[in-house]
């Protein structure tokens, strides 16, 4: 077993990281990487970001946002949370079937440290009933990831501001994600740990079934990284375009102002069509602005930098203000 740990807390830089340990066959051993992100919302390769994050909330916090290439749900990544990748050649394509025996030095080490951790489902493990670990699982030609998180001390309230979008109504084909209950690993016992003593532990707990040693990564390792960053991860195309062919509708009645109801068609991450109706009492008509909303990105700033240089009042009313339009728009 190989041992990766990096004090890296980039998003994008990390998961170039992973995939490159994933698809470079020049590691023969099992890798195990251990790494964590910087308010990060890391979206499921099958699903549609729009679908599952608040970009507003998510822009305003200069959040990262990040796909990655495993499926499974949208999840919120911060410094209370370990990232671990687990990362192995399987000619014999058992890898499908290996969820629980991968997890089982996490759910000892959790054990040995009089923590109660159980598999449970399909691929995660829980605490007291409830989650605190989620895994997902890559195959790329005979080389297997599977990654997971730990809750130790993240920020659950984040979970709710960044990834629920209550008044949207996107129509989809893409797999939704289903909000599971989840919970920290310090909230659940009486004496917290951290995560450097999960760490030392965990690789112990490795240390007694096979021989562990260091990775270590030559220059042309690193060169091979830094292009995957930049080329991949560094482009908002792979983040926000993949899965991002979607119809959106979001309609709400403004208190004193009247009902706006707005209707978007979403090609490839950029607004092709836009219909806006209501009551509201504007006179100058919504067909401008809708004329001005297609073929513009599906995301916050190139939208509100449409509704700030068109006239709102005159289009909706003297009530309405850029900021209610766009909530209407984007969440």
């Amino acid at each position: 077993m190989l041992v990766y740990k990096v004090d890296c807390t980039d998003p994008k830089y990390n998961l170039a990281t992973e995939e490159y340990l994933t698809v470079c066959e020049k590691f023969k051993e099992p890798i195990l990487f251990l790494w964590q992100n910087h308010n990060t919302i890391v979206v499921g390769r099958n699903q549609n970001a729009a679908k599952e994050i608040n970009l507003q909330n998510a822009n305003l916090d200069d959040v990262a946002v990040i796909r990655r290439n495993t499926g499974g749900g949208t999840v919120f990544h911060d410094l209370g949370n370990l990232n671990f990748s687990i990362i192995y050649t399987d000619s014999e394509n058992n890898g499908v079937a290996m969820f629980e025996k991968m997890l089982e030095p996490i759910i000892t080490t959790l054990n040995q440290m009089q923590i109660p951790a159980q598999f449970s489902g399909r691929n995660d493990i829980v605490l007291n009933g409830k989650k605190i670990s989620g895994n997902a699982m890559w195959k790329y030609q005979n080389r297997f990831l599977q990654h997971g998180t730990i809750l130790f001390n993240a920020n659950l309230d984040k979970l709710v501001k960044y990834l629920t979008v209550d008044k949207a109504k996107i129509l989809s084909k893409n797999i939704e994600s289903i909000t599971a209950r989840v919970t920290n690993i310090n909230a659940e016992i009486s004496k917290p740990i951290t995560i450097a003593e999960f760490i030392t532990a965990l690789i112990k707990t490795y240390q007694e079934n096979k021989s562990v040693s260091d990775l270590k990564l030559e220059p042309e390792d690193l060169q091979a990284i830094e292009k995957i960053y930049q080329e991949k991860y560094q482009n908002p195309d792979w983040t926000f375009k993949k899965n991002a062919t979607f119809t959106y509708q979001n309609n709400q009645r403004l208190e004193g102002k009247g009902s706006v109801e707005v209707y978007l068609n979403v090609i490839d991450g950029v607004i092709n069509d836009c219909k806006i109706y209501g009551d509201f009492l504007g006179y100058g008509g919504t067909e401008p602005l809708e004329a001005k909303l297609i073929g513009v990105t599906y995301q916050v700033l190139p939208i509100k930098t449409v509704l700030e240089n068109v006239d709102i009042k005159t289009i909706f009313g003297a009530e309405f203000t850029v900021q209610e339009i766009l909530d209407l728009i984007i969440q």
